[in-house]
């Protein structure tokens, strides 16, 4: 089974949203470095799902780093380093086995490979990620991530460091990754990567991973993600940050 495990928002400064989100009402810490990315980090949890704000520090190791296919740096530097969200992983527990199903549907395939970083309190944190794609394709897949350790001593450590705290926004959640396809043929490539069902409403189709929904609509000039939505607010509001607009509802 795949879980939404976070969104990647490449910024400017990812130091500087801390602060930013923080007059939206949502708690966002200071990250780590990727060093062998060349790139560092602030995140923003909802649970364990978050969303990740990252930046560029190394930029000649970023620059190698974009080499690798179907990865995010490849997907930054293909977007000509526009900032916003710009791909999405998904969390598993049975990575080796999901790379084997994934080959068998003619994918290439990278991976799993093991990463980790530092953070700021010196402690590391260790992950395998898997990358995977085909040639031409309008709009990447999510790249797949299994975190070390159990899902519950994870969060535990993340309240512990101060990483989750309630946010002063609500009891707010990542319900809705919304996306702009000319094709809506992509979302039915999804659901069978990734054994979903889908939902076909007019020109939009929805895949329901467990803890959040993925909704594609027609577009007829672009692929992209378009929208991020988070419910539970305590006030509606709507902010573009740094290329992406994300839509705060409030509780029904």
């Amino acid at each position: 089974m795949y879980l939404l495990d976070h969104l990647v928002h490449f910024v400017g400064r990812p130091e500087q949203l801390v602060a930013s989100t923080s007059e939206l009402g949502l708690h966002t810490v200071n990250g780590g470095k990727h060093e062998m990315w060349g790139t560092y980090n602030s995140l923003c949890y909802f649970g364990l799902s978050y969303i990740e704000f990252i930046g560029i520090y190394d930029e000649p190791l970023f620059e190698k780093s974009a080499l690798e296919p179907y990865t995010l740096h490849e997907t930054y530097k293909n977007k000509n380093y526009q900032n916003g969200v710009v791909r999405l992983a998904l969390r598993t527990n049975s990575i080796e086995k999901d790379a084997e199903s994934l080959k068998s549907l003619g994918y290439d395939i990278y991976g799993p490979e093991e990463f980790s970083r530092t953070r700021p309190d010196g402690s590391v944190l260790s992950w395998k990620l898997l990358h995977f794609g085909k040639e031409g394709q309008a709009l990447e897949f999510p790249f797949i991530i299994q975190w070390d350790g159990e899902d519950e001593a994870r969060y535990n450590d993340l309240v512990e460091s101060g990483a989750i705290k309630p946010h002063t926004l609500g009891n707010v959640k990542l319900k809705e990754i919304e996306f702009e396809v000319k094709d809506l043929s992509i979302a039915t490539e999804w659901a069978i990567a990734f054994g979903l069902d889908v939902k076909e409403r007019g020109t939009s189709k929805t895949l329901n991973i467990p803890n959040c929904l993925f909704t594609f609509k027609q577009s007829a000039d672009s692929d992209k993600i378009s929208q991020v939505v988070i419910s539970g607010a305590a006030k509606e509001q709507d902010a573009v940050i740094e290329g992406t607009k994300y839509i705060f509802e409030s509780e029904k």
